[in-house]
């Protein structure tokens, strides 16, 4: 690009950007997975669309958008076309749906889907009468079973569910039929459905990258690997429950993807306290953590533009964990003698926009506060504004908060896990404000608001100078250095061995519990770099893990742990169920393996224990709590 073709709003460094080559992604397909595209976008969406917009220009390979939701069935054509009509998809990229594209498969591609596992289940369907898809009801009124049709009239696909009830059998068969009408493919979950949906994707290349977006989409891929997929595990929002922060010390991970973040080829986070906070945690131990912030998706201006100092601005769903009662509350806190032209716009829509009307009436503050509803792109918005508050209980990073900085809107923001802290320089280029402090929040505002106008000015360049360090062509060379080693790292690990760990002794000092493990010839010959100790409740998503160490003895690999008490506490709220333990070890060129541990009696001491260790029918290391131990929950 040559000087002369730059727009005169370049700023310096911009233009010095723009010179360097952009850079290329690695020669691979690449697939950016999420569960859905909502009718209202949140953070997520807008981070998975503009990688698409973004990978797109920088591939000469297919990019393609992929949604799981059985809602894009037969919508998914629709639901691309108004992406692009918005601006917000670039057409280049590619859509696709699991249910949309199994009813458009070929006779041909349907007999290359991997083999049924058993004979089919014979299924009835109803009848074809011109409408796509037909929902059959229970004799109770509830939906028991979806059959979508093909434009020929042809069944496509039949998805049923059982009735609540402790029978045995599957609770859910998915059945795939052929034009003819005969069974082609059955599952008993959409899992399975959906890995067998994306090897077909995938399989005519010898290497593409998928990248996971959502917590939903993540859970339903959690044991799903290939050999020739490169799996990328985006990581956007904080890693535990509010609640069970308050509630236990050591929180089981709020979904359960974080249960395997170590077998992904990459995961990438969107702030350093984010990676760190995953290790402090020992969800990972694998040099596969790199931190990928999100992008710019708008120019930021190159100079502050005037605006009106007491008009504020939120862009954002309306949904609880935005907490935007608290902001409603930091207004209508404001001494109006110090700062009687506050006011507040609110952008967006969600389950909360009643109540939060409601609360500006109760509060007396509808003259001050206004909602507006959903704008597509909100961002824009914050050019015509001068400050913005941000008081979620948590944030992936803060996309909204580049936004406005960008546009020299002032961010007054709790200072929350994660993105605040990390963007904003307080009183330099915006406010940090403790959580969940509403007093403080309109402290902040007044302290704004009586600023003079030299200082604001010079909070809003400030702001905008920041944000540059987000700008797309930045991110985007981080992106396809990691991608590209993620690479690297698959093409170049070791062929996966096979091997036991078995428990040599556990021994119950006070209120501790000491495992020695050994593991089989096999598994010792592996050049290992780290191991963990970790345990599951089956049925829950109680998970837990803690480092563990090597150790050599007359020429065998042993493994030491140690595992508190107090760790294995969150489990009490369901002491019938077992809890099983596990023995996590990898290498940097070996992929992450997770072994249950072999135990017999004769090694479990079972003195002086809370815990009740048992060796399982298949001589697998569990245990169960003792009834009288689940007394104990309120003295933690």
């Amino acid at each position: 690009m040559s000087l002369a073709h730059l727009p005169m709003h370049y700023t310096q460094a911009e233009i010095l950007i723009s010179l360097i080559p952009r850079p290329r992604l690695p020669k691979v397909p690449i697939y950016i997975l999420t569960k859905e595209i909502p009718e209202v976008a949140g953070g997520v969406t807008t981070v998975a669309l503009g990688k698409c917009n973004s990978f797109i220009n920088l591939t000469k390979q297919p990019v393609s958008l992929l949604t799981l939701s059985p809602e894009h069935a037969l919508t998914a054509e629709i639901v691309h076309d108004e992406l692009v009509l918005d601006g917000r998809l670039d057409s280049r990229v590619q859509f696709g749906n699991a249910w949309a594209d199994l009813l458009k498969m070929s006779e041909d591609e349907i007999a290359n889907l991997p083999e049924m596992v058993s004979g089919p289940i014979q299924v009835e369907t109803a009848r074809f009468d011109g409408e796509p898809e037909a929902l059959v009801l229970d004799d109770e009124g509830r939906q028991s079973r979806t059959d979508r049709f093909r434009a020929d009239g042809s069944i496509g696909i039949s998805d049923w569910r059982a009735p609540n009830t402790l029978e045995p059998g599957p609770k859910r068969l998915i059945t795939l039929f052929s034009r003819d009408g005969t069974i082609a493919r059955q599952w008993t979950s959409a899992t399975q459905m959906y890995g067998d949906w994306l090897k077909a994707l995938t399989k005519h290349s010898p290497m593409s990258i998928l990248i996971s977006e959502r917590l939903a989409s993540s859970d339903l891929l959690v044991n799903w690997s290939s050999d020739n997929v490169t799996f990328i595990q985006s990581v956007h929002s904080n890693h535990f429950n509010n609640a069970d922060m308050e509630r236990y010390q050591y929180p089981p991970p709020r979904a359960k993807f974080y249960q395997t973040l170590d077998s992904r080829d990459l995961v990438t986070t969107l702030t350093t306290q984010q990676s760190n906070d995953l290790r402090l945690a020992n969800l990972t131990a694998a040099g596969n953590v790199a931190t990928l912030p999100n992008w710019l998706p708008h120019s930021p201006l190159r100079r502050p533009t005037p605006r009106r100092r007491g008009d504020g601005i939120i862009v954002s769903r309306m949904s609880e964990d935005k907490r935007l009662d608290h902001s409603i509350r930091a207004i209508q806190g404001v001494t109006e003698t110090l700062a009687p032209q506050a006011t507040l716009d609110l952008f967006g829509d969600g389950g909360c926009m009643e109540s939060l009307v409601e609360l500006t009436e109760e509060l007396d503050v509808s003259q001050r506060v206004k909602f507006h509803g959903y704008l597509t792109n909100g961002g824009k918005k914050f050019r015509d504004y001068s400050f913005t508050l941000l008081s979620s209980r948590s944030e992936g990073q803060g996309l909204v908060l580049l936004e406005a900085m960008a546009a020299g809107c002032v961010p007054i923001a709790y200072n929350v896990k994660y993105g605040p802290g990390e963007i904003i320089n307080h009183g330099v280029n915006g406010f940090l404000v403790e959580p969940g402090d509403v007093s403080g929040l309109s402290h902040q505002i007044e302290q704004f608001m009586k600023m003079p106008e030299y200082q604001v000015r010079s909070l809003r360049s400030a702001a905008i100078r920041r944000s540059r360090d987000f700008m797309p062509e930045k991110i985007e060379r981080l992106w396809t250095r990691e991608l590209q080693r993620a690479i690297e790292r698959k093409s170049n690990r070791e062929t996966s061995v096979r091997g036991t760990a078995r428990l040599r002794s556990l021994k119950s000092p006070e209120n501790e519990f000491e495992l020695t493990i050994r593991l089989s010839k096999a598994l010792s010959d592996v050049s290992w770099k780290w191991c963990k100790i970790c345990w599951l409740q089956p049925g829950t998503k109680i998970y837990g893990r803690l480092p563990a160490k090597f150790s050599h003895k007359n020429g065998k690999l042993l493994v030491r742990a140690t595992i508190p008490l107090e760790r294995l506490l969150p489990a009490i709220d369901r002491p019938e169920r077992r809890i099983d333990f596990y023995l996590d070890v990898g290498g940097d060129s070996v992929q992450m393996m997770r072994l249950r541990i072999k135990a017999d009696s004769q090694t479990i001491d079972q003195r002086d224990v809370d815990l009740e260790f048992y060796s399982t029918q298949h001589g697998n290391l569990s245990a169960k709590l003792f009834e009288r131990n689940a007394l104990q929950l309120d003295e933690y």
